[in-house]
Parts: C-alpha cells; structure tokens; sequence
C-alpha cells in the first residue's frame, strides 16, 4: 500500500486517534504498531495541524493491462523471462517498456514457482511433450541399448512411439516429422528438457540457448519450442508418464522382433490397439476421441533440409552398398548415382539424385556382414546389356536332312509311259 493511500484512510478517522495516543504519551513506535501503519506515516500526520481534504487523482490506464492476461498465462507455462515477453507482447502492440512488465512479474514469479506440483492441462491444440526412453535388448546376442522416442499431445494424451538406434539431432527431426504425420498435424508449441540436440546452453542470464538447425526446423513446420522450468518437473509430467507406461505396458509384451522396423511394426499396433483408445486414467476419457477436438495445425509439407545422405553407384547387378551390406534398386538405375537415407529407424531408403525422389526402401539388414537384401519387384522387366528388351520366341524354319520324297497315284505313270511310246 502506498503512502498516500495511508494517508487517505488516516483521514477516515484515525487522525484523531493518533492526537489522542501521542497526547497520552505514546511514542510514534508506539503509535503505528497499535495502528499498523508505517512510523513515516504517523509522523507525518501528527506534523499536521488538521486533517486535510483528499483529492484522488484518476490513474491514466496502463500500457501493459490488455496484455496481463497473456503474461500470466505465459509465466504459469514455465516462461519467467521477461525478455522473451516482452518481445511476444510487443509483437501483439504493446508500447510500454521492459521495466512496466517486470515490476508486473515480480510479485507473480512466487506464486508460479509454488505451483510447481501442480498439473496444468493444456488447452486442445497447444502443446505436445517430447522425451526419450532408454531400453535394453538382446541384440544377436549381446546386450543393445534403443532408444524410444516419444511424443504426447497435452490436451488428449494421445502417443507416439518409436524405437531408433540413437537419439542425434537427424534422428530426432525425422521422428518429429513422422510423428506429426501420425497424428495429422502439429500443435502451437512443444516442451523439452535440456536434451542436448534441442538446448546447446545457457546465455549470461541463465536463457536458453536453441540448437540453431533444430529451430530452424521448428520454424519451418510452424511450431515454437519451450523448455521445461528446472524448478516446475512436473510441467513435463505427461510425456515421462508417457515413458513409464511404455516400460511397464508396452516392453513386458514383446518377446522377439526380427529387425527394429518390426519392432516399430509392434508398437505401432500398440499405440492403435491399447495406448490411444484405452480410458486414460487422468482424463478419464479415450485419447482418440479427444484427439478429434485437438484441432492441430497442418505442418510443411514441403522438407526442411535434406537429412544426411550417402551417395553410391548402382552396379550392374542393380546394387548398392550401404555400411557392409548391399540393397537392391530398379534396374532402370543401374550406373546412375543414388544416395541413401538411413533412417535409424530399421529402414533404409534410397533416392535418385536425378529428381525421381524415393526409389527403393527396404528393412535394415542385421547382424551379420555382407547380406543382400532385395525386392523380386526391382528386377522386373530388366534388359539386356545392349539396351534392349530380351526377344521373345519366334517360330523358325528347320531344314529337314533327309531327301524329300514325292507320293504319286500308278495313273499319272502309265500317262508318262504313253507319252514317250508317241514320241518314238
């Protein structure tokens, strides 16, 4: 409360009062711990020689009041920086000045803060959460860590699952992109923690600093990327729920995959079957059925930046050679430079350089070295070296070896024998 307004109520009546006290004896300590006001205030007041009018001034309306609103919701996600605010709010027309938005902030940042175990539920369309999961499997043998992407909408609860050989920054981008594909559409935002291929660090502030390549690929799907609050766990509550029941639903059920493509093939199942249309037990309502009111966004359909990419050349067998194991393509490719995509996924893809785009996906070939791995369909109609199509059969003429003999009736002879008795 500010003085004047102290002084405005102690005109309301407790002027009197603390005539009354100081004329008894009582100190201004005294006086303005019975009263509970400042010492400045009653030492101001017993200076006055009697009560004067109060004329309130009328405040103009603040710069920043049609933006409280935004603010308190931003800083209630996880966002208690006031630069990043300033710059959104700005962005909508506010004129004001930093220092405006940060007197508004301070006395809100507690109370944020002390909600941390608190669960906020997204609003449909808003945001999705984004974690890994580290799993162990026997892998020919030997022990092999994969690892589970996996990605929630807020609102609906609705999952994606996939297993890939590591969690880089290419293989992080091609998930989120088949993520989006499955869901049908992006939210406004995502949430991570500091996973190295999103946060590269932290400025002089204590500010994120983004991996420049994954928010550019951000930008080009049109979705913004936030943090998870260090001191607010729980703001990411749903995607590490979202890991547990992967480990304890998902994992116990699989007994053997053949490749790691199957065992996406099996958590694809999974996810259509048991994980989106069971009853959630926080919602209390099937993630499909509200998956249909999330209202995402389209996403680019148009790729960011070319993942990386191995160029090979086809041999005349209509091969290519990829890390030790060699892949079939159309044989219309043979000799032409292709590059090939792995997807970290258990499937590699092959594209032509020449503009034709995917030709041939296959399986990742699996322990031991040197496999081939082909589809009956590449070979189909092949050629001849010479460029020409194989000739089909023809029906030819055979001569035959022995003397053709001719079969005549007895009459055409006894004609022949009259004839030469006339000429003699």
């Amino acid at each position: 409360m500010s003085l004047r307004e102290e002084r405005s109520l102690v005109r309301n009546g407790e002027y009197f009062m603390i005539k009354e006290m100081h004329q008894r004896g009582m100190n201004i300590t005294q006086i303005a711990n019975e009263l509970g006001r400042d010492r400045k205030t009653i030492s101001k007041w017993l200076e006055e020689g009697e009560p004067k009018s109060y004329q309130r001034t009328v405040q103009p309306p603040c710069k920043l009041d049609p933006f409280k609103d935004y603010v308190k919701q931003r800083m209630e996600e996880g966002c208690l920086n006031a630069s990043v605010l300033f710059d959104e709010i700005k962005a909508k027309g506010y004129t004001g000045k930093t220092t405006m938005l940060r007197l508004f902030m301070q006395p809100l940042r507690p109370a944020v803060i002390s909600k941390a175990t608190e669960r906020y539920e997204t609003p449909p369309g808003k945001q999705a959460q984004i974690d890994w999961g580290h799993f162990s499997a026997d892998w020919n043998g030997k022990m092999k860590r994969l690892y589970a992407f996996v990605m929630v909408l807020g609102y609906s609860r609705m999952m994606y699952l996939e297993f890939t050989e590591n969690e880089k920054l290419e293989t992080l981008m091609g998930c989120h992109l088949r993520a989006m594909q499955y869901f049908g559409g992006r939210t406004e935002t995502c949430l991570y923690d500091n996973m190295k291929t999103v946060v590269t660090g932290l400025d002089s502030q204590g500010e994120v600093i983004w991996n420049e390549r994954f928010a550019r690929f951000a930008t080009h799907h049109g979705f913004i990327l936030r943090r998870c609050m260090p001191y607010r766990p729980r703001t990411k509550g749903k995607v590490e729920n979202g890991v547990g029941y992967v480990r304890k639903n998902f994992w116990p059920r699989i007994r053997e995959f053949t490749s790691l493509h199957d065992l996406n093939l099996q958590a694809r199942r999974w996810m259509d079957t048991v994980a989106n249309v069971r009853v959630h037990g926080t919602t209390h309502e099937i993630p499909w059925e509200r998956w249909r009111h999330e209202g995402l966004k389209p996403f680019n359909l148009t790729p960011f930046e070319e993942v990386d990419r191995h160029t090979r050349k086809v041999s005349s067998d209509a091969l290519v050679s990829y890390d030790a194991q060699r892949y079939s393509v159309p044989f219309q490719f043979v000799g032409h430079s292709v590059q090939i995509q792995d997807d970290k996924n258990g499937l590699i893809r092959i594209y032509d350089t020449g503009g034709t785009g995917l030709i041939a996906e296959h399986v990742k070939a699996v322990g031991r070295r040197h496999q081939v791995v082909t589809n009956k369909k590449h070979f189909e109609g092949i050629r001849t070296a010479g460029g020409q199509k194989v000739p089909q059969p023809t029906p030819r003429l055979v001569p035959n070896s022995s003397p053709e003999v001719v079969h005549r009736d007895l009459s055409v002879y006894e004609q022949l024998i009259g004839e030469g008795a006339a000429l003699q």
